[in-house]
C-alpha cells in the first residue's frame, strides 16, 4: 500500500469515475485500474462496483474511507513536522501595554517570513522580561526603559512611545486644547502596572494634586474598556491605543508627563543561528511603525 493508491482511492470516490480521476491525475485509465486492483488484492477485498462509467462504493469501500484519509493526513503531518523541526526556533517576549492591534500586525508580519517558527507572549514586566532574556526564556525581548549591558547580547532602540492621557468623547477633558496634571484633580484615574518604575515616574507629576481616585485594573485592554464606558481617564502610551478605537477615546498629551522617557528597545542574544531571522522580525516592527 502507498499513498499513490490512497490519492487515486479518494480521487475515483470524489469524480465517480475512473477515467475522470486518471485524467484529473494525469494518467491513463489502465493505470488507474491497476493501482486500485493492487489495493484491493492487499486489502483482500473489492472497493468499487463498476456499472458502465460510473463507480460505486462497496461496504468495503466506504469503512477504508476513514482509513485512507487519516493515513494521507498523518503522512502531511509528519512531513511537515519533520520539515519544521529544523526551522529557526525564536520566543519573542513583548512588554505589556502594547494594543492587540500592533500584536497582531507584529504576527502577521512575522506569518510572512518563511522557515520560522515563533512563539510570542507577553511578559509580567520590562524588567522580568530582561531578566528572562539573560536566562534564555527568551531569544528576543521588547522591553520599555530596560537593556543589558552584556557583551553577548544585542540591545537597540527602535522608537519612543509617547505617553498619552485617554478619556471619552464626552469627557470634560476630551476638547481642552492643553491638558495639565493639576486638570486631574478630583478625577477618577484608571491605571496598570503601578509597581513599574514608568508609573513611578508618571505619579512624581501627580504630586500635590488632591482628590485623584485611583483604580488599578489588569492590562491595558481593560483600560481602555472602563474610559470608553465613560468612567474616569486614563494613562497608557500612544502604542497602546489603535487606530480603531481613537473613534471612541480622545488621545491627548499632558504637559510634564509626556516628556517622560518611555524607549522601546530590541534585544535578543548574539546567535548566528537566529540572527537573521530575528533581523527579520526587527524590520517588521520598524515597518508598523512608519507605515502608520
Amino acid at each position: 500500500m502507498d499513498t499513490i493508491q490512497l490519492e487515486t482511492f479518494l480521487k475515483i470516490i470524489e469524480h465517480k469515475n475512473f477515467s475522470k480521476a486518471a485524467e484529473i491525475l494525469n494518467v491513463t485509465q489502465p493505470t488507474v485500474t491497476a493501482r486500485i486492483k493492487k489495493l484491493e488484492e492487499e486489502l483482500c477485498c473489492t472497493l468499487f462496483e463498476r456499472e458502465g462509467k460510473n463507480a460505486t462504493l462497496t461496504k468495503e469501500g466506504e469503512i477504508f474511507i476513514e482509513y485512507a484519509t487519516s493515513i494521507l493526513t498523518y503522512m502531511d503531518h509528519s512531513k511537515e513536522a519533520t520539515s519544521s523541526s529544523n526551522y529557526p526556533r525564536i520566543r519573542v517576549g513583548i512588554a505589556p501595554g502594547f494594543s492587540y492591534s500592533f500584536i497582531s500586525e507584529l504576527i502577521s508580519s512575522i506569518i510572512s517570513i518563511d522557515k520560522l517558527d515563533v512563539s510570542i507572549f507577553e511578559g509580567e514586566d520590562s524588567g522580568r522580561l530582561n531578566e528572562q532574556l539573560v536566562t534564555g526564556e527568551f531569544d528576543l525581548v521588547l522591553t520599555r526603559n530596560f537593556y543589558t549591558n552584556k557583551s553577548d547580547f544585542i540591545s537597540e532602540h527602535l522608537f519612543d512611545d509617547k505617553i498619552v492621557l485617554i478619556c471619552g468623547e464626552n469627557h470634560r477633558l476630551a476638547h481642552q486644547k492643553i491638558v495639565k496634571p493639576a486638570d486631574l484633580q478630583g478625577e477618577t484615574l484608571i491605571c496598570y502596572q503601578r509597581h513599574t518604575p514608568l508609573w513611578t515616574a508618571i505619579e512624581q507629576q501627580l504630586v500635590g494634586i488632591s482628590g485623584i481616585k485611583r483604580i488599578e485594573v489588569g492590562n491595558n485592554e481593560m483600560l481602555k474598556s472602563v474610559v470608553g464606558s465613560g468612567i474616569g481617564v486614563g494613562i497608557t502610551t500612544s502604542l497602546g491605543v489603535n487606530d480603531v478605537e481613537t473613534n471612541k477615546l480622545i488621545v491627548k498629551d499632558i504637559k510634564g508627563i509626556e516628556n517622560i522617557p518611555n524607549k522601546v528597545y530590541v534585544q535578543y542574544r548574539k546567535n548566528s543561528l537566529i540572527e537573521q531571522p530575528v533581523k527579520k522580525i526587527i524590520y517588521s516592527i520598524i515597518n508598523h511603525e512608519l507605515g502608520k
